[in-house]
Protein backbone atom coordinates (compact mmCIF):
# COMPACT_ATOMS: atom_id res chain seq x y z
CA UNK A 1 0.00 0.00 0.00
CA UNK A 2 1.64 3.21 -0.97
CA UNK A 3 1.51 6.70 0.93
CA UNK A 4 0.96 5.38 4.06
CA UNK A 5 0.60 7.74 7.16
CA UNK A 6 3.16 7.92 9.26
CA UNK A 7 3.38 5.63 12.60
CA UNK A 8 3.22 7.31 16.47
CA UNK A 9 6.79 8.50 17.90
CA UNK A 10 7.93 9.13 21.30
CA UNK A 11 8.74 12.26 20.34
CA UNK A 12 5.42 13.53 19.10
CA UNK A 13 4.09 15.84 21.97
CA UNK A 14 0.83 15.32 20.59
CA UNK A 15 0.56 11.49 20.83
CA UNK A 16 -0.08 9.88 24.22
CA UNK A 17 3.45 8.13 23.26
CA UNK A 18 4.68 11.19 24.23
CA UNK A 19 3.50 10.94 28.45
CA UNK A 20 3.90 6.94 28.15
CA UNK A 21 7.28 6.23 27.59
CA UNK A 22 8.46 9.79 29.92
CA UNK A 23 5.93 8.78 32.94
CA UNK A 24 3.89 5.18 32.37
CA UNK A 25 7.36 3.11 30.96
CA UNK A 26 9.34 4.58 34.41
CA UNK A 27 7.19 3.60 36.58
CA UNK A 28 6.16 -0.15 35.16
CA UNK A 29 10.20 -0.46 35.25
CA UNK A 30 10.23 0.65 38.81
CA UNK A 31 7.44 -1.24 40.01
CA UNK A 32 9.63 -4.39 38.56
CA UNK A 33 12.77 -3.70 40.52
CA UNK A 34 10.79 -3.37 43.70
CA UNK A 35 8.72 -6.76 42.78
CA UNK A 36 12.60 -8.14 42.02
CA UNK A 37 14.36 -7.13 45.44
CA UNK A 38 10.89 -8.05 47.81
CA UNK A 39 10.75 -11.49 46.41
CA UNK A 40 14.57 -12.01 46.76
CA UNK A 41 14.16 -10.91 50.34
CA UNK A 42 11.54 -13.45 50.86
CA UNK A 43 13.47 -16.23 49.73
CA UNK A 44 16.23 -18.10 52.04
CA UNK A 45 18.06 -18.71 48.44
CA UNK A 46 21.17 -17.59 48.20
CA UNK A 47 21.48 -17.97 44.61
CA UNK A 48 18.18 -17.29 43.95
CA UNK A 49 19.07 -13.96 45.78
CA UNK A 50 22.37 -13.71 43.82
CA UNK A 51 20.18 -13.62 40.39
CA UNK A 52 17.40 -11.40 41.77
CA UNK A 53 20.29 -8.64 42.74
CA UNK A 54 21.70 -9.08 38.99
CA UNK A 55 18.37 -8.40 37.35
CA UNK A 56 17.70 -6.03 39.52
CA UNK A 57 20.55 -4.31 38.43
CA UNK A 58 19.81 -4.30 34.78
CA UNK A 59 16.34 -3.18 35.35
CA UNK A 60 17.89 -0.25 37.18
CA UNK A 61 20.26 0.16 33.56
CA UNK A 62 16.74 -0.08 31.64
CA UNK A 63 15.35 2.81 33.64
CA UNK A 64 18.72 5.06 33.36
CA UNK A 65 18.75 4.51 29.09
CA UNK A 66 14.75 5.57 29.23
CA UNK A 67 14.89 8.38 31.75
CA UNK A 68 18.07 9.63 30.36
CA UNK A 69 16.64 8.98 26.41
CA UNK A 70 19.29 6.19 25.60
CA UNK A 71 19.94 4.86 22.50
CA UNK A 72 18.10 1.42 21.93
CA UNK A 73 20.51 -1.57 21.41
CA UNK A 74 19.83 -4.34 19.56
CA UNK A 75 19.81 -8.38 21.27
CA UNK A 76 22.87 -10.42 21.57
CA UNK A 77 21.71 -13.42 20.27
CA UNK A 78 20.18 -13.10 17.52
CA UNK A 79 19.99 -17.04 17.15
CA UNK A 80 16.56 -16.45 19.17
CA UNK A 81 14.08 -15.75 16.61
CA UNK A 82 12.00 -13.11 18.71
CA UNK A 83 15.07 -11.31 19.01
CA UNK A 84 16.10 -11.51 15.89
CA UNK A 85 12.69 -9.83 14.74
CA UNK A 86 13.73 -6.54 16.98
CA UNK A 87 17.21 -6.68 15.81
CA UNK A 88 16.15 -6.51 12.12
CA UNK A 89 14.48 -3.67 12.56
CA UNK A 90 16.89 -1.87 14.70
CA UNK A 91 19.95 -2.86 11.80
CA UNK A 92 21.04 0.38 10.59
CA UNK A 93 19.03 2.28 12.94
CA UNK A 94 19.45 5.00 15.54
CA UNK A 95 16.58 4.47 17.97
CA UNK A 96 16.67 6.62 20.89
CA UNK A 97 13.80 5.49 24.16
CA UNK A 98 12.27 9.27 23.66
CA UNK A 99 12.02 9.26 20.01
CA UNK A 100 11.61 6.52 18.45
CA UNK A 101 8.79 4.49 17.30
CA UNK A 102 5.77 4.26 19.91
CA UNK A 103 4.48 0.34 18.89
CA UNK A 104 7.98 -0.99 18.06
CA UNK A 105 9.52 0.58 21.32
CA UNK A 106 6.75 -0.33 23.64
CA UNK A 107 6.87 -4.28 22.22
CA UNK A 108 10.77 -3.79 22.69
CA UNK A 109 10.63 -2.80 26.50
CA UNK A 110 8.79 -5.63 27.36
CA UNK A 111 10.70 -8.24 25.07
CA UNK A 112 13.90 -7.35 27.04
CA UNK A 113 12.53 -6.81 30.61
CA UNK A 114 11.50 -11.12 29.75
CA UNK A 115 15.48 -11.14 28.72
CA UNK A 116 16.64 -10.51 32.34
CA UNK A 117 14.25 -12.88 33.55
CA UNK A 118 14.87 -16.04 31.32
CA UNK A 119 18.74 -16.05 30.96
CA UNK A 120 18.47 -17.11 34.68
CA UNK A 121 18.06 -20.17 35.55
CA UNK A 122 16.30 -20.06 39.11
CA UNK A 123 13.97 -17.15 37.31
CA UNK A 124 12.97 -17.71 33.89
CA UNK A 125 9.42 -18.92 34.81
CA UNK A 126 9.04 -15.85 36.89
CA UNK A 127 6.06 -13.58 35.82
CA UNK A 128 7.19 -10.30 36.84
CA UNK A 129 3.23 -8.80 36.53
CA UNK A 130 1.71 -12.02 38.65
CA UNK A 131 0.93 -10.22 41.53
CA UNK A 132 -0.64 -7.46 39.63
CA UNK A 133 -2.88 -9.54 37.59
CA UNK A 134 -3.82 -11.41 41.18
CA UNK A 135 -5.31 -8.56 42.76
CA UNK A 136 -6.58 -6.86 40.27
CA UNK A 137 -9.11 -9.94 39.66
CA UNK A 138 -9.34 -9.99 43.44
CA UNK A 139 -10.73 -6.51 43.91
CA UNK A 140 -13.39 -7.71 41.55
CA UNK A 141 -15.62 -10.17 43.30
CA UNK A 142 -18.55 -8.29 43.05
CA UNK A 143 -18.58 -7.87 39.46
CA UNK A 144 -17.43 -11.35 39.23
CA UNK A 145 -20.99 -12.98 41.74
CA UNK A 146 -22.88 -10.88 39.47
CA UNK A 147 -22.05 -12.09 36.27
CA UNK A 148 -21.97 -15.81 37.45
CA UNK A 149 -25.33 -14.87 38.37
CA UNK A 150 -27.00 -13.84 35.30
CA UNK A 151 -25.12 -16.37 33.56
CA UNK A 152 -26.81 -18.81 35.95
CA UNK A 153 -30.30 -17.61 35.47
CA UNK A 154 -29.57 -17.61 31.52
CA UNK A 155 -28.91 -21.04 31.26
CA UNK A 156 -31.70 -22.06 33.66
CA UNK A 157 -34.34 -20.96 31.47
CA UNK A 158 -36.72 -23.60 29.81
CA UNK A 159 -37.36 -21.37 26.76
CA UNK A 160 -35.44 -22.17 24.28
CA UNK A 161 -33.65 -19.00 22.33
CA UNK A 162 -34.86 -18.18 19.08
CA UNK A 163 -32.66 -16.32 16.52
CA UNK A 164 -33.54 -12.88 17.57
CA UNK A 165 -32.73 -13.36 20.63
CA UNK A 166 -29.41 -14.68 19.90
CA UNK A 167 -28.25 -12.00 18.16
CA UNK A 168 -29.57 -9.41 21.07
CA UNK A 169 -27.74 -11.78 23.96
CA UNK A 170 -24.29 -12.07 21.35
CA UNK A 171 -24.22 -8.08 21.21
CA UNK A 172 -24.61 -7.67 25.01
CA UNK A 173 -22.18 -10.60 25.32
CA UNK A 174 -20.04 -8.97 23.08
CA UNK A 175 -19.78 -5.59 24.79
CA UNK A 176 -19.26 -6.72 27.85
CA UNK A 177 -16.06 -8.37 26.99
CA UNK A 178 -15.41 -5.32 24.87
CA UNK A 179 -15.94 -3.22 28.27
CA UNK A 180 -14.53 -5.80 30.98
CA UNK A 181 -16.43 -4.00 33.37
CA UNK A 182 -19.15 -4.77 35.61
CA UNK A 183 -21.11 -1.83 35.44
CA UNK A 184 -22.15 -2.97 31.92
CA UNK A 185 -24.29 -5.40 32.84
CA UNK A 186 -27.01 -3.66 31.71
CA UNK A 187 -29.62 -6.05 29.61
CA UNK A 188 -28.86 -8.97 31.69
CA UNK A 189 -29.39 -7.60 34.88
CA UNK A 190 -33.12 -8.60 33.75
CA UNK A 191 -32.28 -12.11 32.69
CA UNK A 192 -35.55 -13.31 30.98
CA UNK A 193 -36.05 -13.88 27.84
CA UNK A 194 -39.59 -11.68 27.70
CA UNK A 195 -37.84 -8.33 29.16
CA UNK A 196 -34.54 -9.14 26.77
CA UNK A 197 -36.57 -8.33 23.86
CA UNK A 198 -38.86 -5.73 25.43
CA UNK A 199 -38.73 -1.78 24.59
CA UNK A 200 -36.99 -1.72 28.11
CA UNK A 201 -34.47 -3.81 26.66
CA UNK A 202 -34.11 -1.96 23.65
CA UNK A 203 -33.60 1.40 25.54
CA UNK A 204 -31.06 -0.19 27.76
CA UNK A 205 -29.01 -1.16 25.35
CA UNK A 206 -29.22 2.31 23.35
CA UNK A 207 -27.52 3.70 26.69
CA UNK A 208 -24.92 1.30 26.91
CA UNK A 209 -24.26 1.98 23.27
CA UNK A 210 -23.79 5.75 23.82
CA UNK A 211 -19.98 5.57 23.45
CA UNK A 212 -18.86 3.32 21.27
CA UNK A 213 -18.37 5.25 18.20
CA UNK A 214 -18.49 2.43 15.67
CA UNK A 215 -20.10 -0.75 16.45
CA UNK A 216 -20.21 -2.88 13.68
CA UNK A 217 -21.62 -6.36 15.51
CA UNK A 218 -24.40 -6.52 13.31
CA UNK A 219 -22.41 -7.33 10.35
CA UNK A 220 -20.18 -9.71 12.39
CA UNK A 221 -23.11 -11.45 13.79
CA UNK A 222 -24.82 -11.71 10.15
CA UNK A 223 -21.32 -13.48 8.92
CA UNK A 224 -21.34 -15.35 11.63
CA UNK A 225 -24.74 -16.70 11.97
CA UNK A 226 -25.12 -16.89 8.44
CA UNK A 227 -21.79 -19.54 8.00
CA UNK A 228 -23.35 -23.09 7.25
CA UNK A 229 -20.45 -24.89 8.25
CA UNK A 230 -21.25 -28.13 10.81
CA UNK A 231 -18.19 -27.21 12.32
CA UNK A 232 -17.96 -23.25 13.94
CA UNK A 233 -15.24 -22.39 15.45
CA UNK A 234 -14.56 -18.69 16.86
CA UNK A 235 -11.31 -17.44 17.69
CA UNK A 236 -10.16 -14.69 20.82
CA UNK A 237 -6.87 -13.09 20.75
CA UNK A 238 -6.90 -12.07 24.52
CA UNK A 239 -5.77 -9.06 25.58
CA UNK A 240 -5.99 -8.65 29.85
CA UNK A 241 -5.69 -11.58 32.57
CA UNK A 242 -8.09 -11.27 35.46
CA UNK A 243 -11.69 -10.12 34.97
CA UNK A 244 -11.55 -9.10 31.60
CA UNK A 245 -10.48 -12.30 30.55
CA UNK A 246 -13.44 -13.46 32.74
CA UNK A 247 -15.96 -11.69 30.72
CA UNK A 248 -14.22 -13.22 27.53
CA UNK A 249 -15.33 -16.78 29.05
CA UNK A 250 -18.88 -15.65 29.62
CA UNK A 251 -18.88 -15.05 26.10
CA UNK A 252 -17.22 -18.02 24.75
CA UNK A 253 -19.43 -19.94 27.25
CA UNK A 254 -22.58 -18.45 25.54
CA UNK A 255 -21.46 -19.34 22.34
CA UNK A 256 -21.05 -22.71 22.93
CA UNK A 257 -24.61 -23.20 25.13
CA UNK A 258 -26.33 -21.72 22.26
CA UNK A 259 -24.43 -24.00 19.50
CA UNK A 260 -23.32 -20.34 17.38
CA UNK A 261 -20.09 -21.79 17.85
CA UNK A 262 -18.83 -25.51 17.79
CA UNK A 263 -15.21 -24.18 19.23
CA UNK A 264 -13.38 -21.51 20.84
CA UNK A 265 -10.15 -20.51 21.15
CA UNK A 266 -8.46 -18.48 23.73
CA UNK A 267 -4.50 -17.33 21.52
CA UNK A 268 -2.64 -16.29 24.67
CA UNK A 269 1.17 -14.57 25.12
CA UNK A 270 4.20 -16.82 25.74
CA UNK A 271 5.78 -14.07 28.18
CA UNK A 272 4.65 -12.05 30.95
CA UNK A 273 3.41 -9.17 28.56
CA UNK A 274 2.45 -5.49 28.83
CA UNK A 275 1.98 -6.46 32.20
CA UNK A 276 -1.77 -7.68 32.65
CA UNK A 277 -2.20 -9.68 29.09
CA UNK A 278 -3.13 -13.46 29.58
CA UNK A 279 -1.07 -16.43 29.63
CA UNK A 280 -1.91 -19.74 29.75
CA UNK A 281 -1.35 -20.19 33.23
CA UNK A 282 -3.12 -17.44 34.31
CA UNK A 283 -6.77 -19.41 33.22
CA UNK A 284 -6.24 -22.08 35.65
CA UNK A 285 -5.18 -19.31 37.79
CA UNK A 286 -8.56 -17.65 37.61
CA UNK A 287 -10.33 -21.07 37.79
CA UNK A 288 -8.30 -21.57 41.06
CA UNK A 289 -9.21 -18.20 42.36
CA UNK A 290 -12.98 -18.64 41.49
CA UNK A 291 -12.99 -21.72 43.59
CA UNK A 292 -11.62 -19.85 46.35
CA UNK A 293 -14.44 -19.75 49.06
CA UNK A 294 -12.47 -17.52 51.08
CA UNK A 295 -12.24 -15.02 48.30
CA UNK A 296 -15.38 -15.68 46.36
CA UNK A 297 -18.03 -16.89 49.59
CA UNK A 298 -21.06 -16.09 48.39
CA UNK A 299 -23.54 -17.07 45.59
CA UNK A 300 -21.20 -20.17 45.54
CA UNK A 301 -24.41 -22.48 43.67
CA UNK A 302 -23.79 -20.17 40.84
CA UNK A 303 -19.83 -19.76 40.46
CA UNK A 304 -19.21 -23.42 41.13
CA UNK A 305 -22.29 -23.96 37.74
CA UNK A 306 -19.63 -21.80 35.98
CA UNK A 307 -16.75 -23.48 36.91
CA UNK A 308 -18.04 -26.60 35.94
CA UNK A 309 -19.12 -25.69 32.89
CA UNK A 310 -15.42 -24.28 32.03
CA UNK A 311 -13.98 -27.29 33.09
CA UNK A 312 -16.64 -29.41 30.81
CA UNK A 313 -15.64 -27.36 27.49
CA UNK A 314 -11.91 -27.21 28.60
CA UNK A 315 -11.27 -30.70 29.06
CA UNK A 316 -13.41 -31.74 26.51
CA UNK A 317 -11.34 -29.97 23.84
CA UNK A 318 -14.24 -27.74 23.07
CA UNK A 319 -12.44 -24.63 24.73
CA UNK A 320 -8.73 -24.47 23.98
CA UNK A 321 -5.93 -22.64 24.44
CA UNK A 322 -2.61 -21.66 22.31
CA UNK A 323 0.13 -19.43 22.12
CA UNK A 324 2.62 -18.66 19.73
CA UNK A 325 5.78 -16.20 19.84
CA UNK A 326 4.22 -14.41 17.34
CA UNK A 327 2.28 -12.32 19.29
CA UNK A 328 4.71 -11.13 21.55
CA UNK A 329 6.91 -9.82 18.64
CA UNK A 330 7.58 -5.64 17.37
CA UNK A 331 5.58 -7.20 14.00
CA UNK A 332 2.20 -5.44 13.49
CA UNK A 333 -0.61 -8.03 12.46
CA UNK A 334 -0.48 -6.97 8.64
CA UNK A 335 1.91 -9.73 8.80
CA UNK A 336 -0.71 -12.17 9.98
CA UNK A 337 -0.29 -13.46 5.92
CA UNK A 338 1.12 -16.43 4.18
CA UNK A 339 4.09 -14.50 2.78
CA UNK A 340 5.11 -13.82 6.19
CA UNK A 341 7.58 -17.15 6.89
CA UNK A 342 10.31 -16.13 8.96
CA UNK A 343 8.72 -15.01 12.06
CA UNK A 344 5.37 -16.86 12.25
CA UNK A 345 2.85 -14.90 10.59
CA UNK A 346 2.01 -17.45 7.79
CA UNK A 347 1.54 -19.94 10.54
CA UNK A 348 -0.86 -17.53 12.58
CA UNK A 349 -2.78 -17.14 9.34
CA UNK A 350 -2.82 -20.78 8.62
CA UNK A 351 -4.71 -21.74 11.74
CA UNK A 352 -6.93 -18.38 12.09
CA UNK A 353 -8.57 -19.55 8.69
CA UNK A 354 -10.11 -22.44 10.36
CA UNK A 355 -11.70 -20.02 12.12
CA UNK A 356 -15.71 -18.44 11.68
CA UNK A 357 -14.80 -15.14 13.64
CA UNK A 358 -11.22 -14.27 14.91
CA UNK A 359 -12.14 -11.84 17.61
CA UNK A 360 -9.45 -9.56 18.87
CA UNK A 361 -9.37 -8.05 22.00
CA UNK A 362 -8.43 -4.78 23.65
CA UNK A 363 -6.25 -1.51 22.50
CA UNK A 364 -2.85 -3.13 21.86
CA UNK A 365 -4.59 -5.55 19.75
CA UNK A 366 -6.12 -2.66 17.48
CA UNK A 367 -2.89 -0.65 17.40
CA UNK A 368 -1.37 -4.18 15.55
CA UNK A 369 -3.88 -4.45 13.39
CA UNK A 370 -3.84 -0.80 12.04
CA UNK A 371 -0.41 -0.71 11.93
CA UNK A 372 -0.51 2.44 15.16
CA UNK A 373 -0.41 4.72 12.53
CA UNK A 374 -1.73 8.27 11.84
CA UNK A 375 -4.71 7.41 9.91
CA UNK A 376 -7.49 10.15 9.56
CA UNK A 377 -10.63 8.93 11.93
CA UNK A 378 -12.82 8.49 8.78
CA UNK A 379 -10.61 5.83 7.34
CA UNK A 380 -12.18 2.57 6.39
CA UNK A 381 -11.68 0.17 9.49
CA UNK A 382 -11.03 -2.29 6.24
CA UNK A 383 -8.22 -0.19 4.73
CA UNK A 384 -6.60 0.63 7.60
CA UNK A 385 -5.78 -3.40 8.49
CA UNK A 386 -3.84 -4.13 5.28
CA UNK A 387 -3.81 -7.27 3.34
CA UNK A 388 -5.68 -8.36 6.55
CA UNK A 389 -9.17 -7.30 4.83
CA UNK A 390 -8.43 -9.17 1.79
CA UNK A 391 -6.43 -12.50 3.22
CA UNK A 392 -9.98 -14.66 4.18
CA UNK A 393 -9.83 -13.88 8.10
CA UNK A 394 -13.17 -12.93 9.16
CA UNK A 395 -12.08 -10.74 12.01
CA UNK A 396 -13.96 -8.70 15.23
CA UNK A 397 -12.17 -5.56 17.12
CA UNK A 398 -13.50 -5.03 20.09
CA UNK A 399 -11.44 -2.08 21.65
CA UNK A 400 -11.52 0.62 24.60
CA UNK A 401 -9.48 3.54 22.69
CA UNK A 402 -6.65 4.43 25.27
CA UNK A 403 -4.19 4.93 22.46
CA UNK A 404 -4.16 7.59 19.81
CA UNK A 405 -4.64 5.73 16.25
CA UNK A 406 -8.29 5.33 15.46
CA UNK A 407 -10.33 4.63 12.42
CA UNK A 408 -13.81 3.79 11.49
CA UNK A 409 -15.79 7.08 13.04
CA UNK A 410 -18.33 8.65 10.82
CA UNK A 411 -17.75 12.58 9.16
CA UNK A 412 -17.49 14.39 12.40
CA UNK A 413 -17.40 12.29 15.19
CA UNK A 414 -13.87 12.78 16.09
CA UNK A 415 -14.65 16.67 16.46
CA UNK A 416 -17.61 16.12 18.21
CA UNK A 417 -16.40 14.11 20.67
CA UNK A 418 -13.23 16.53 21.13
CA UNK A 419 -15.32 19.65 21.26
CA UNK A 420 -17.75 17.73 24.06
CA UNK A 421 -14.70 16.55 26.22
CA UNK A 422 -13.13 19.60 26.18
CA UNK A 423 -15.78 21.27 28.07
CA UNK A 424 -15.40 19.72 31.18
CA UNK A 425 -11.42 18.82 30.79
CA UNK A 426 -8.06 20.38 30.24
CA UNK A 427 -6.80 18.46 27.18
CA UNK A 428 -9.19 18.27 24.32
CA UNK A 429 -8.08 15.23 22.70
CA UNK A 430 -7.91 13.35 26.28
CA UNK A 431 -10.71 10.89 25.57
CA UNK A 432 -7.93 9.13 23.33
CA UNK A 433 -6.50 8.23 26.16
CA UNK A 434 -9.28 7.40 28.62
CA UNK A 435 -11.10 4.32 27.74
CA UNK A 436 -14.55 5.86 28.32
CA UNK A 437 -15.21 5.56 24.42
CA UNK A 438 -14.65 2.49 22.27
CA UNK A 439 -15.01 1.14 18.65
CA UNK A 440 -16.02 -2.31 17.29
CA UNK A 441 -14.68 -3.25 13.89
CA UNK A 442 -15.61 -6.17 11.52
CA UNK A 443 -13.84 -6.97 8.31
CA UNK A 444 -15.38 -10.02 6.30
CA UNK A 445 -11.77 -10.70 4.84
CA UNK A 446 -13.20 -10.41 1.34
CA UNK A 447 -12.88 -6.66 0.47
Amino acid sequence: MSNLPDVYYNKDSDSFAFSTARVRWIKIIQDTIDDVIQTSEKSSNPDFQKEGEAIASQLKGLKSDVENDGAVKPFDDSSIKAFASFNKVLKGQSYTWLTGPWLFLENYLYRIINSFFVEKSLWFNYDIFDNLKRSSFESSVDGVTELAIRYYQLTETSQKLDDETKQILFNEFAEISLWGNATDLSLLATATLDDIKSIQGAEARKKSEANILTNDLKQAWESLSSNTNEHKRVDFVLDNAGFEVYTDLIFALFLLDTGIANEIVFHTKDIPWMVSDVNIKDFYILLQDLKNTKLFNKSRKELDHLINKIEYYNNNGTLNLRTSPFWTLDLDFWNIDPSETQFGGSKVHKDLLDSSLVIFKGDMNYRKLTGDRRWDSTTPFTKSIGSLASNGLKILALRTIKADVLVGLPEGVYDQVSDEWAKSNESRLGWLSSGKYAVISFSNGEN
